[in-house]
């Protein structure tokens, strides 16, 4: 592994617990201008209060939005590269280039692949041909890869199609595939195994839509081996996002159980423990 490429690895995934935690904020072209979104600037800054380790952005936005002092807080950039549409709802299209991710400073680049349709071909070809440019450069590669197309058989995230999915960007050289969650640690521990060895790790999705649901999902993916989260909509249409990215943080990375995230968003309180947890691995005072 190029060094470059170790370095930018190392700033995404904590020293200690070895694990990711990301937060999404590339929605609307995807799914329209959602609530919590439009005033944009305030949304990132929301979710960066509560330090995660990385914030996924489309370009316009990361050139404007992403301050320096995220970065010197320890929160990588990573740059979202594809987006699908309300429009074309099975093809990623794309967006950004791996120059354009080195110029805003981003530690890795993300792009997406829905499979199961005939356009996953071309969508195949575009990932391995920014799988290839990524690697030369030292420049992280993620891929949001999910079951989505009517060529599928079965349930759409069944365990076969998801394991599909991830396998298949593990197959052109992607480091982190993001997906989607299938139900329970045992099935989705059968899902990392089919992507070593890339890194998976989960999706938001909509599992049930209380708090707890999401931090239970996040107890069971860990329980699974997941590598991490790169989590959305939940998180920032909270009301308070940065105690949300917290109790998250105190999950990934001390192993915290779902009631100690959920009284940690309850009580509103910045617990000094969850101020100095190493962040890109740093301990900030």
């Amino acid at each position: 592994m190029f060094l470059g490429k170790a370095i930018r690895l190392g700033r995404l995934f904590d020293d200690r617990s070895g694990r990711l935690l990301a937060i999404t904020l590339d929605h609307a072209i995807a799914r329209g201008v959602l609530p919590g979104l439009v005033d944009v600037e305030s949304a990132v800054a929301s979710v960066a209060a509560g330090k995660p380790d990385a914030i996924t952005l489309q370009k316009g936005i990361a050139s404007r939005v992403f301050s320096p002092t995220y970065s010197a807080d320890g929160i990588s950039l990573i740059l979202k590269a594809t987006s699908y549409s309300p429009f074309h709802p099975t093809l990623d299209t794309p967006t950004a280039t791996v120059e354009e991710a080195l110029r805003l400073g981003a530690d890795a680049i993300s792009v997406g692949m829905l499979v199961g349709e005939p356009n996953q071909a071309q969508q195949l070809t575009h990932l391995s041909s920014v799988a290839r440019e990524a690697e030369a450069l030292g420049l992280p590669l993620a891929a949001h890869i999910y079951p989505r197309g009517e060529a599928l058989k079965g349930e759409l995230k069944s365990v076969e199609n998801v394991q599909y999915a991830v396998r298949a960007g593990a197959e052109v050289g992607v480091d982190v595939i993001k997906t989607e969650y299938t139900g329970s640690a045992e099935s989705f521990a059968e899902v990392v195994r089919a992507a070593s060895p890339a890194k998976v790790v989960l999706a938001g999705g909509s599992p049930g839509g209380e708090l707890r649901d999401y931090f239970r999902m996040t107890a069971d993916a860990l329980a699974a081996g997941a590598a991490g989260f790169t989590y959305g909509r939940f998180v920032w249409q909270h009301p308070r996002p940065d105690l949300v990215v917290e109790a998250l943080r105190l999950m990934v990375h001390q192993d915290k159980n779902v009631d100690d995230a959920l009284q940690h968003v309850a009580t509103g309180s910045r617990d000094p423990a969850a101020e100095r947890m190493p962040v890109g691995g740093r301990e900030r005072r």
